[in-house]
């Protein structure tokens, strides 16, 4: 597992994820939302992907600061609150932004860039 990966699954984001977005709420979903997630991650310029990576690092950090709660244990209604909050800081909100699109794009989608196989196979 790659040091994008470890973060992404520390920061329990796809919690967040899951809660939010019905998409992403079932197991299958979220393996496909993360495996996306991080390799286009893993595939961005080093600059970028160590930003991402420290801004993963700080979420469940993050979390808590804004709604008093650990992501991993906080309700639905407590989750969109904590995310909307986040979402509305400069550049962190940005990468919240960008990280959840790629996730339903691979739960949606279920490719991983640059592959042209899926969790299920070949396409």
């Amino acid at each position: 597992m790659t040091t994008t990966g470890r973060a992404l699954r520390a920061s329990s984001l796809p919690v967040c994820w899951s809660s939010e977005f019905d998409a992403l709420s079932s197991p299958r979903a979220r393996a496909l939302a993360c495996e996306h997630t991080v390799a286009s991650v893993d595939r961005m310029p080093t600059a970028y992907r160590y930003g991402i990576t420290v801004a993963l690092r700080l979420f469940p950090f993050a979390f808590r600061v804004s709604t008093g709660h650990r992501p991993d244990r906080a309700t639905p209604a407590q989750i969109r609150h904590g995310m909307a909050r986040l979402r509305g800081l400069p550049g962190y909100g940005e990468v919240l932004r960008a990280t959840t699109a790629l996730a339903l794009y691979g739960a949606l989608d279920g490719a991983v860039p640059g592959n042209r196989e899926t969790s299920e196979g070949p396409r």
